[in-house]
């Protein structure tokens, strides 16, 4: 009798140490955040945006290097994509103004001048 409740304390034992090693009794608690983060506005993005952009820290997160990089490229995409975009607008806005004006009338306000032949 004795035997057989060292045996059922023996495996008592082992079985908790078998659970605990592979993690049936390591629940871990959802992490805090120990920072408040900084997030996107809720209107359109721009570089400066994803500049400012913070996550929380948290103990089982990204690599911040890693964030950081993507965070500095998704910036520098942005900026080019609004000065493109600024471009192109200006662009849209000389070809109507020259559209509405015309060439005729765009040749009438800056006249040619002829060139005047020298006398050898």
């Amino acid at each position: 009798m004795v035997l057989a409740v060292e045996i059922v304390i023996v495996a008592a034992v082992v079985f908790a140490v078998a659970a605990l090693a592979v993690g049936r009794f390591d629940r871990l608690a959802p992490a805090p955040p120990d920072s408040a983060s900084v997030g996107l506005p809720a209107d359109t993005v721009t570089a400066g945006d994803v500049t400012r952009l913070r996550f929380g820290m948290a103990p089982r997160g990204y690599r911040m290097a890693e964030v950081d990089a993507v965070l500095l490229r998704l910036a520098e995409e942005l900026a080019w994509r609004d000065e493109e975009l600024a471009r192109r607008d200006d662009e849209l806005v000389r070809l109507a103004t020259f559209a509405r004006i015309g060439p005729a009338a765009s040749a009438q306000e800056h006249p040619a001048v002829p060139l005047e032949k020298s006398e050898d």
